[in-house]
């Protein structure tokens, strides 16, 4: 299999070589979310991106097989603490969306990895494949409107200060789209 690229399987979309080479048909920075949905392995029952719609969103998929994914969960959950104790706790969350196709290994995962935010889990893969997922963790920031406005592959050090800072211009009612951050090679 060639680098960058993935592969249907029969438990759902593999991501296998995870690489810097995106996929030509990729989402991209200002268009409309496609829905995010699953299995309510924690918070709000139902819960799914669209009914956070009206809010700045950020939406983040993991594995439980993705080191980076460990690393960056933390970092999402102290900005989605801190933007609530600021008082944007109507206006913001996250939702987290394992790609795992066993539901009770992705709940094992939470156990030793707990995190604050609504978390569900796709074992079917449609929200992989209609977010043309290529790298994880794959975080997307939505604008109140639905449409994207930043996309993160991967996992660096100016990660979770760039999404705060962009969620809090959005917050405050400024936009600045800009293209796909990924961090710099090492």
């Amino acid at each position: 299999m060639n680098p960058g690229l993935y592969r249907i399987a029969a438990s759902g979309l593999l991501l296998a070589a995870m690489t810097s080479v995106q996929p030509a048909l990729a989402i991209q920075a200002g268009q409309q979310v496609p829905e995010a949905a699953g299995i309510v392995l924690q918070g709000p029952a139902g819960i799914k991106l669209s009914a956070l719609k009206g809010k700045v969103v950020v939406v983040d998929f993991w594995a439980t097989w993705c080191g980076p994914c460990m690393e960056s969960m933390p970092q999402i959950d102290a900005i989605r603490s801190r933007l609530l104790k600021q008082g944007y706790g109507d206006r913001f969350e996250v939702l987290s969306v394992s790609i795992d196709d066993d539901v009770d290994q992705a709940r094992r995962f939470l156990k030793l990895h707990p995190v604050s935010y609504p978390v569900v889990i796709d074992p079917v893969g449609i929200a992989t494949k209609n977010f043309s997922l290529w790298r994880l963790p794959a975080t997307f920031l939505v604008r109140p409107s639905g449409e994207i406005e930043q996309i993160y592959y991967g996992f660096g050090d100016s990660f979770a200060g760039d999404i705060e800072e962009r969620a809090l211009a959005l917050l405050r009612g400024r936009y600045a789209p800009s293209p796909v951050w990924a961090p710099a090679k090492r």
